[in-house]
């Protein structure tokens, strides 16, 4: 009983659940079309972050096979389940095989159009780990890509419309996001932890960050501007703009190396982005006037 226990856990550890909310961007399109209030949305929603999360879980036991080697001269990622011997390489590939099916079958059976976006989100993501990671810019791109397949992804499910300059935003958010982790990984573990970090140079990190940053608040600022329900959200620009700085800042003083960490492990952070998501809501759905 003790050792299934600890297979489980292994298991469980090698399909970082703890990224899982990464998926809860499927969620977005209904938050922006203003379906939070129609109770038919969340059976869909809720299984569609069950599709994603098991299309992520599977990529994630999949490139931790391709990183083994990597991932053994890592000073933490060696404690993984695949470089500690705690799973096998055939026990990895067998379950990201059987979660890639298990969430191409749910979502076939929600939405044709969602299971395209999660079989766009396997192809690339798989893409990512056979070639992708190892090419300088292309391999952050593919990262917010698949951020943007989510949130895509969602508009499909509940068949809305997603405003391009929304999808925008949020895609530079991502790219912010995947170049902030780049920048904490050679900050800890330095070149010899990624290929690609070999050729990545904090200043251009830096530029990099910076452009990705301006970018996120000026596409969620037209957004605000061109788009009737944005009007309402203005005031919340100032909010994104100081969530951005501040987590660059936090990330500066080396948090951590996850997004999660840094927005968990930096007060001010956590609290500029609980203060985004709370006025978004309140700004779209609470009557005015």
């Amino acid at each position: 009983m003790f050792v299934r226990a600890r297979k489980l856990r292994a298991y469980l550890e090698l399909v970082r659940v703890e990224q899982w909310y990464k998926n809860l961007m499927v969620g977005v399109p209904a938050v922006f079309a203003l379906k939070l209030t129609d109770p038919g949305v969340y059976p869909k929603l809720a299984l569609g972050f069950a599709a994603l999360s098991m299309a992520s879980s599977s990529v994630y036991a999949f490139n931790d096979v391709r990183d083994l080697e990597a991932d053994r001269a890592h000073p933490t990622k060696r404690f993984r389940p695949l470089p500690s011997g705690r799973v096998s390489v055939g026990e990895a590939l067998t379950l990201s095989a059987s979660l890639a099916a298990a969430s191409l079958a749910l979502s076939l059976a929600l939405e044709a159009r969602f299971a395209l976006c999660v079989l766009a989100y396997l192809c690339v993501s798989h893409l990512y780990s056979l070639f992708l990671k190892r090419v300088a810019v292309v391999d952050v791109t593919a990262i917010a890509l698949n951020y943007l397949i989510r949130v895509v992804s969602g508009a499909a499910l509940i068949r809305v419309e997603a405003s391009p300059w929304l999808v925008s935003g949020f895609f530079f958010l991502a790219l912010f996001l995947a170049l902030s982790k780049r920048k904490a990984e050679l900050a800890v573990a330095g070149s010899a932890a990624r290929e690609v970090l070999k050729v990545y140079s904090e200043r251009w990190l830096d530029q990099a960050l910076s452009m990705a940053a301006a970018m996120t608040i000026v596409t969620y600022a037209v957004y605000c501007a061109e788009v009737p329900l944005g009007r309402r959200l203005v005031p919340t620009i100032p909010v994104m703009a100081f969530f951005l700085l501040r987590y660059s800042f936090a990330l500066e003083r080396g948090v951590g190396e996850q997004p999660h960490e840094i927005i968990v492990r930096d007060k001010p952070t956590l609290l500029a982005a609980l203060a985004l998501v709370a006025s978004v809501l309140a700004l779209a759905y609470l009557p005015i006037g």
